[in-house]
């Protein structure tokens, strides 16, 4: 059986379905590819109970890094909250309390659901963050 990761590594190496250089495939080329390769990814890893929650939350992650207009560095607006004084991880474990605290209040299943793909999101953003301070 092919190795999942490598296959993904392999296949993604030179297409982001939010990021199209000048000379390359077109946004919608790039969708259409992403599409297709997350489709053959979900026949390889059906029976992972994690598989398909991973890919929601990355696609929450780069439509969010859209609406914040991050389409060239998808952590600059992460790094921002430098410029106010903040250390950007510290904001996202502040981010995560926030929607830890909505947890407790009354909410219907599927904003269970969603708040916890946004803690889950502010995590990876987290972690991002260290490693991108790591490498400076």
């Amino acid at each position: 059986m092919l190795d999942a990761h490598f296959w993904w590594t392999w296949r993604t190496e030179t297409m982001t379905p939010t990021i199209t250089p000048a000379s390359g495939p077109s946004t919608e080329d790039c969708k259409e590819r992403s599409a297709r390769l997350f489709g053959e990814l979900d026949q390889l890893l059906a029976g992972d109970p994690y598989w398909k929650i991973c890919v929601t939350l990355y696609r929450l992650l780069t439509r969010k890094r859209g609406y914040y207009g991050c389409r060239e560095n998808p952590l600059s607006n992460a790094l921002g909250v430098q410029e106010d004084g903040i250390v950007p991880w510290k904001y996202q474990v502040a981010r995560v309390g926030e929607k830890c605290r909505r947890l407790r209040g009354p909410l219907e299943t599927f904003a269970i659901r969603d708040t916890l793909l946004d803690i889950a999101g502010h995590a990876v953003v987290g972690i991002a963050v260290l490693d991108h301070e790591d490498k400076q």
